[in-house]
């Protein structure tokens, strides 16, 4: 009895310190050196987590945003040793050694644990090998042979041995070998020269063609789709070569049409006969008219916007899966000021409308051009400014590119569009007083009286027509879409404005008013991998665009084609539109320009915007804890009248700081941002109202950048 009541003492004895020890919160994790891997890169290896701020843990017991305590277990650390040993031989480090040390400081109840590296020397590639691909012909030897080069001065890593498997086992897969796949990887370690030899082998197996294609529909559509029409999509023929690729491909552009709720391609291996494999297309569709009522949330015009819009849909219209989609849609800062005060006239509210009817359609010519025709007609409001209706017709095309090129995007349209500009009387007279005050023959008194005159008698709007052409390039090459942590990404824009307008004035012999003009624009974002992390990014953007107009006038460039900064996507410091250029009256010569041109440039100067822009950013952005992070910028840039008128004295600069909620398909976010340098005010920044003139909120929805 008495060893029993001992044993039984010595069981809440253990289990009491060995609670304590694990009700410790783990408070830090250590690296020491690790010169070649930062703590970032390490820590993301371990499974290990140390414990979030007490506040999040508040949070998180009362709303369920944030996260738990994490509490150590010293059993762990075996496992964390071996984990960090086994990443440094997958990265060339074959005599790394690892070891951990711990302590718990009673009082607080915290931990901390360091792991101690010796790293050792790296190893590089010497050579390597691909086996079992005799049967391949030569272009497909020298295909595989660009995919498994690798350079001499790298360090090795098994990463990038399985990105070069990976790479080859596709590329066959795409050319008929539908079994074909990695058999072994050997990796051959010289310790003395430190260097790495690695032979891959291949089973590659038959290469297959397609035998027959089979097509399932189910839904409420089915009877509504001719599978004929199915087969086209997919873009699959019975005896081609089997390409894993082109069935991926085929599965997308089913999806792309939107008259599928599932579409699913699959080789049925177990009817494969000799070299033939049979494909199966499994698709439910679902019903062909449908409405969408939904709520928009955007950055229109770098303002954060709250709205409503409905659409109605009719798929396969017509056949071939064609769609026709009518859309209205309202969004303002404040939607029901805006609703309240819908007439055209009324300036008292900043918002838009918006009712368009699209035609899209996946075929152009019988080939696969995503082709988008629209029919519109937008209002757009600004407060006490003006307001804009433009009416238009819009021709899209969006090319499939090939598998192997460098591009990932590419895209032609052309616009015509009547832009018509209402503007406000108090408006136009503050934008004739600046004007005016240029002239030094005009005393203060005689330019408020000219200028309110003038704003009086001169048209209160504009009415143009324009063409616009254009091409637009992309290429993505970041690790993520939503959260990219490496990589860049970059877009370039090439436009012509009124060619075909001056064409047909030459043939039918009329006169053009509006300008002929190229616009230009270049957009490159980098994410340097300066974290070494999945969650947090340092981002640099850089844009830079260029109207130059080749016949007529600069100021009769349509505003909704010129460059603005500042808002919530640009010099955060600033207002939406902001950073534009002011009208300089010594630029024109009076005495050449007749009435009724000079009434339309004060107008065009009216709206803002410049034909060049230069801005860019520099981000950091890191998570806090679960999907909330954090981030911190400089913006730069302006707007100018022309690429002649740049100058570097008048970039604009500012800085902030922003929060980030971060859900599975977009972030939105809160950025604070202050103006350290503002070339438009002649008042110095320490004289100036920080809440009103300096400090700026922008409520967003996705990165800047």
């Amino acid at each position: 009895m008495k060893n029993r009541l001992i044993i039984l003492l010595l069981f809440f004895a253990t289990s009491f310190f060995a609670q304590d020890v694990n009700l410790a919160e783990l408070e830090k994790i250590q690296f020491s050196g690790n010169d070649f891997f930062s703590d970032a890169e390490l820590l993301d290896v371990v499974a290990l987590k140390e414990t979030p701020w007490g506040l999040w843990q508040s949070i998180n017991s009362v709303i369920g945003i944030g996260e738990k305590a994490v509490y150590f277990d010293s059993l762990s650390l075996n496992d964390e040793i071996l984990r960090l040993k086994s990443f440094y031989f997958n990265y060339g480090f074959f005599n790394t050694t690892v070891k951990s040390k711990y302590s718990i400081d009673t009082t607080e109840n915290k931990a901390r644990v360091q792991f101690l590296i010796s790293e050792g020397n790296s190893s590089k590639y010497k050579n390597l090998e691909i086996l079992g691909l005799d049967s391949l012909n030569k272009l497909e030897k020298w295909n595989i042979k660009e995919f498994s080069e690798t350079d001499t001065t790298e360090t090795y890593s098994y990463e990038n041995v399985s990105i070069i498997n990976g790479n080859i086992a596709n590329y066959l897969k795409d050319n008929g070998y539908i079994f074909a796949d990695v058999d072994s990887t050997l990796i051959y370690i010289d310790t003395t020269s430190n260097s790495v030899d690695t032979k891959i082998y291949f089973h590659l197996g038959k290469k297959y063609n397609i035998s027959d294609i089979k097509i399932e529909m189910s839904g409420d559509g089915k009877d509504e789709v001719e599978e004929e029409l199915i087969s086209e999509i997919v873009g699959i023929e019975s005896g081609e070569t089997y390409s894993k690729y082109n069935i991926e491909l085929g599965q997308s552009r089913l999806y792309k049409t939107k008259l599928f709720n599932i579409a699913v391609i699959t080789s049925t291996i177990e009817d494969t006969v000799g070299i033939k494999v049979p494909l199966k297309i499994s698709t439910e569709i679902g019903k062909l008219y449908q409405a969408t009522p939904e709520v928009i949330m955007n950055n229109e015009d770098n303002r954060f916007n709250l709205g409503l819009g409905l659409g109605f849909s009719k798929r396969n219209f017509l056949g071939d899966a064609r769609s026709l989609t009518l859309n209205a849609s309202i969004a303002a800062q404040n939607i029901f000021d805006f609703i309240q005060n819908m007439s055209v006239t009324n300036t008292d509210v900043i918002g838009y409308a918006d009712l368009r009817l699209i035609l899209g359609q996946p075929f152009l010519f019988g080939e696969s051009i995503d082709t988008r025709y629209e029919v519109y007609s937008t209002i757009q409001k600004r407060e006490n400014e003006y307001n804009t209706i433009a009416r238009g017709f819009k021709v899209g095309l969006n090319f499939e590119l090939p598998q192997y090129v460098y591009l990932t995007s590419f895209g032609t349209s052309w616009n015509v569009e009547n832009l018509q500009v209402l503007y406000q009387e108090d408006y136009l007279e503050t934008i004739f007083n600046k004007v005016l005050s240029q002239d030094p023959d005009f005393d203060p008194a005689e330019v408020d009286s000219a200028a309110a005159a003038l704003a009086k008698n001169i048209s209160k709007s504009t009415n143009s027509l324009n063409t616009l052409f254009s091409f637009r390039f992309g290429a993505n090459k970041t690790n993520d879409f939503v959260f990219p942590t490496k990589g860049y990404k970059t877009g370039i824009l090439i436009a012509n404005a009124n060619l075909s307008q001056y064409l047909s004035s030459q043939i039918l012999n009329y006169n053009l008013n509006s300008p002929l003009y190229y616009k230009v624009q270049v957009d490159f974002s980098l994410f340097p991998s300066i974290y070494y992390s999945k969650e947090d990014a340092f981002g640099i953007k850089f844009r830079a665009g260029n109207i130059y107009v080749y016949e007529g006038l600069e100021t009769s460039v349509p505003y909704n084609q010129r460059f603005t900064s500042g808002g919530s996507n640009s010099v955060r410091g600033s207002q939406s539109r902001e950073l534009v250029p002011e009208f300089n009256v010594v630029d024109l010569d009076i005495n050449t320009i007749s009435p009724s041109d000079l009434e339309a440039i004060f107008l065009d100067q009216a709206t803002p915007g410049g034909l060049f822009q230069f801005e860019g950013t520099i981000e950091t952005r890191n998570r806090l804890v679960g999907n909330v992070g954090v981030a911190l910028f400089v913006d730069y840039g302006n707007t100018w009248s022309n690429a002649k008128a740049f100058r570097f004295d008048e970039i604009a600069v500012s800085a902030g700081f922003g929060f980030r909620y971060y859900t599975d398909f977009i972030p939105f976010r809160i950025d604070f941002a202050v103006k350290l340098y503002d070339p438009n005010s002649t008042v110095s920044i320490g004289n100036r109202s920080f809440w009103n003139d300096l400090f700026q909120i922008h409520f967003a929805i996705g990165e800047a950048f």
